[in-house]
């Protein structure tokens, strides 16, 4: 009799684990070698200001109900290109200016490596405030549901003794 022996699922690509643990992303660019790294916690802090308009812009596309394509980002980093080129910059430790004068093949490596290397921190801001706005909306509507006054009714009824003659 045969017997149907299940094999085991293969485990996570090491590589995807490396990703995380250690995001940087080394090239030659334009003659030059730079690394772009992940941003670590305190820079994100600081970067937040800049990054907000990209984020808000990211954030409307990403949670609109569909997944966006590729050209619809590239939408999003053209309408930011002056931030995405200082964070580019920042992230790879190299001039802005210097980003400017990239080709657009150069370009185009630099803006994927960066990508590679901070998607964690874009992707986990948008997550966040997405869960936020979740609980926030779940609160509300469980505010609504068993809502009560938040003072007392403001008119007084008079004493009925004042009103009533009295029976003499």
């Amino acid at each position: 009799m045969a017997k149907i022996m299940r094999q085991p699922k293969p485990k996570a690509d090491k590589g995807a684990d490396l990703d995380v643990l250690h995001p940087n992303r080394e090239a030659v660019i334009a003659g030059r070698k730079v690394t772009l790294r992940e941003y670590g916690f305190v820079e994100g802090l600081r970067l937040r200001p800049l990054t907000k308009p990209f984020t808000d812009d990211l954030y409307a596309v990403f949670f609109n109900g569909i997944v966006p394509d590729y050209e619809q980002v590239l939408d999003i980093i053209g309408r930011h290109a002056d931030t995405v080129m200082e964070l580019a910059a920042k992230s790879a430790d190299v001039e802005v200016e210097w980003v400017r004068t990239l080709s657009h093949a150069d370009g185009d490596l630099l803006l994927l490596l960066w990508w590679g290397a901070n998607s964690h921190f874009f992707i986990q801001n948008l997550l966040r405030r997405s869960g936020i706005e979740q609980e926030v909306a779940r609160l509300q509507r469980l505010a609504g549901a068993t809502s009560t006054p938040h003072s007392l009714p403001t008119t007084t009824t008079q004493s009925s003794s004042a009103t009533t003659p009295s029976a003499s």
